[in-house]
């Protein structure tokens, strides 16, 4: 099972993932900053690295969580992501000032400075987690000639495969927002996901 961590820079993807790795059992850290993307395409790329990290991690019986800013869209579109066993989205997400003032103090990097593209960016996070209509092209745009967009664009917002959890950091402290993605996780592997690969979710007939 992949657990699905995405959100914009300073979201606290990274932190939260590290943190529920280390809590729960059986799940393994994937984390997207040992394989830096500058571009879209390059991210995409990465992105069907890790999916393969995430299934040589089944094979051994264990989950992998994979905090990313890869939305839920271009996962599903990622060619292997049908030999998952199940796909869990989450979004972490804070308001815009929140996530600056983290950005500032953890340091930004003089070739990333912040600009009105990372809050765009999160926005489109915060509505694409709410419908899978919105903005498209802001995904389909990007150079990735092995992406499968199809197995999704016509889902509509109300399909029960668009299950995304959204968990807002704005307000909570560290030790909450890791208890309500520990929960989350915990509830998936009691529950399941909609996204499974026994249920054939890519199908037009799900």
């Amino acid at each position: 099972m992949l657990y699905l961590i995405s959100g914009a820079v300073a979201a606290g993807k990274t932190t939260i993932a590290r943190s529920v790795a280390d809590r729960l059992p059986n799940l393994v850290l994937l984390e997207e900053d040992r394989r830096p993307a500058t571009t879209g395409g390059e991210r995409l790329s990465n992105l069907e690295q890790w999916i393969e990290d995430a299934l040589a991690l089944e094979a051994k019986g264990k989950d992998a969580v994979f905090g990313s800013q890869s939305p839920l869209g271009e996962v599903l579109a990622s060619p292997r992501a049908v030999d998952l066993e199940g796909i869990a989205p989450c979004l972490l997400d804070a308001h815009d000032f929140v996530r600056m003032d983290r950005w500032v103090e953890r340091g930004v990097h003089p070739e990333w400075p912040i600009g009105m593209d990372h809050f765009c960016w999160a926005a489109f996070h915060r509505l694409h987690a709410r419908d899978p209509q919105f903005e498209q092209r802001v995904m389909l745009d990007r150079a990735a000639e092995r992406s499968i967009w199809s197995r999704w664009t016509d889902w509509t917002a109300d399909d029960p495969r668009w299950d995304i959890f959204i968990c807002d950091t704005s307000t909570a402290n560290l030790e909450t927002t890791i208890g309500l993605v520990s929960a989350w996780i915990e509830r998936v592997r009691n529950e399941g996901t909609p996204i499974m690969r026994t249920r054939r979710w890519w199908n037009d007939g799900f």
